[in-house]
């Protein structure tokens, strides 16, 4: 898959809370230039965590305790610099879903597996509660959690509207050590590029986060899951 990294450029627009890890709003001035309707948000997420949570099986309606994985985050829209260019790129793309929305969506593949494994975001209410209970704040799953994209406002301005969700995996192979997140839905940014074998790529602006875990496969422990490197906004 096509994927463009790209680095962060300027200060950060806020300090993060305790732990988190904060991924700033920045733009070049080229995606700026060539989409005049760009948006992206300023993100804090809490450490990727893990908690067993008694699910039932929608087959059987029978109860059964289960890892589940979760990042929960808070997320802002932030406004981005005025950039103008004699001849500024162009992002021949459909025109723009008015009002934009907050859609987010998330993805954690295994990197460390014989064949990389791919999990999808889920929504499971069972879960979300004691998720909610135990970082006591009013996360939203990543369907509640769509809405109309916030205005762009300063960081400490009146009328701040922040949006707290969590995204949540089961079914983790036990056995990997490496994983890959990839979080999509916080910024509008698009990009169309000709693929090798001369078709059209859509690339959407996304932040990519790696994380590592020493320990083993029989004994999985919280702790144990870290950060690897920094984290990215990137098109894929």
């Amino acid at each position: 898959m096509l994927a463009i990294l790209l680095g962060f450029a300027g200060p950060a627009l806020a300090q993060p809370r305790h732990s988190e890890i904060h991924i700033p709003a920045v733009a070049s001035g080229e995606e700026i230039a060539s989409q005049p309707n760009l948006w992206v948000m300023d993100v804090y997420f809490k450490p990727l965590r893990m908690i067993v949570v008694d699910l039932t099986d929608p087959k059987t309606g029978e109860k059964k305790p289960q890892y589940v994985w979760y990042l929960a985050y808070r997320a802002v829209n932030r406004p981005l610099p005025k950039i103008t260019q004699e001849n500024p790129p162009v992002n021949e793309l459909d025109p723009p879903v008015l009002p934009p929305k907050f859609v987010p969506e998330f993805t954690l593949v295994t990197t460390s597996t014989p064949q990389p494994q791919v999990y999808e975001d889920r929504v499971l209410p069972e879960a979300l509660a004691v998720i909610r209970k135990r970082e006591r704040l009013p996360l939203q799953n990543s369907v509640s959690a769509v809405q109309t994209v916030p205005p762009a406002v300063e960081p400490g301005s009146d009328g701040e509207q922040v949006i707290q969700g969590v995204a949540m995996f089961t079914g983790v192979d036990p056995r990997a050590d490496r994983y890959t997140v990839f979080l999509s839905g916080f910024s509008n940014g698009v990009r169309k590029l000709a693929a090798p074998d001369g078709s059209t790529a859509i690339q959407n602006k996304t932040i990519m986060m790696k994380y590592w875990r020493p320990g083993d496969e029989f004994e999985l422990r919280e702790p144990e899951i870290r950060l690897d490197g920094d984290p990215q906004w990137m098109y894929r």
